[in-house]
């Protein structure tokens, strides 16, 4: 029994001290996202080295260029709020997958939207490659469901208002789409 406890401790011991919990010493900045009441979001920023190594935070989204990235829960967070049945979770839920998949279909099937790329992440982590200020890392740990928009060499647009429309509206904002093609400051 004494060699059992012993091993136990051991292993509690060594799991406290994991490669996640120490800081990168490769990164000159991180940027720290928070919500306010009113939804909201701010981002606090220090430049990043511009190497970002191989092993750099295993639960992390890389994404560069014209890109729209939808953010959901993990199933452990999702699955913690499901333990509160006033918690509206699963409408949420619903209403946002509703959403982004109909974002993502129109950003896939319309050729105005051609140059920009969607995915889903669960993951904590956001390396942004080319934004303004680039790269930037972002740690969602605030932030359930939202959407990060961004652009090469363009702040970055973090929408965490949650509907059951499609994002259109704001893809068409950020990206200055109007009629049918993508226009930027001084072409048309």
């Amino acid at each position: 029994m004494t060699t059992r406890l012993i091993f136990l401790l051991t292993i509690f011991a060594f799991s406290c001290n994991s490669p996640t919990a120490k800081t990168d010493n490769n990164l000159k900045t991180v940027a720290d996202t928070t919500i306010s009441p009113n939804n909201s979001t701010s981002i606090q920023t220090v430049n990043v080295d511009t190497i970002i190594p191989e092993t750099h935070l295993k639960d992390t989204t890389i994404i560069s260029g014209n890109f729209v990235l939808f953010l959901r829960p993990d199933s452990l967070r999702f699955e913690s709020y499901t333990q509160n049945p006033y918690s509206g979770i699963y409408e949420a839920d619903s209403d946002f997958g509703f959403s982004i998949s109909a974002t993502i279909d129109s950003i896939s099937e319309r050729k105005k939207y051609k140059n920009i790329k969607t995915t889903v992440s669960e993951k904590r982590y956001i390396i942004i490659k080319d934004c303004k200020n680039s790269p930037l890392t972002i740690d969602r740990d605030t932030i359930d469901y939202g959407l990060i928009m961004t652009s090469k060499g363009k702040e970055i647009k973090i929408n965490t208002f949650l509907h059951s429309g499609d994002y259109l509206y704001d893809v068409d904002e950020y990206f200055n789409i109007k009629n049918g093609r993508q226009t930027q400051k001084g072409r048309h």
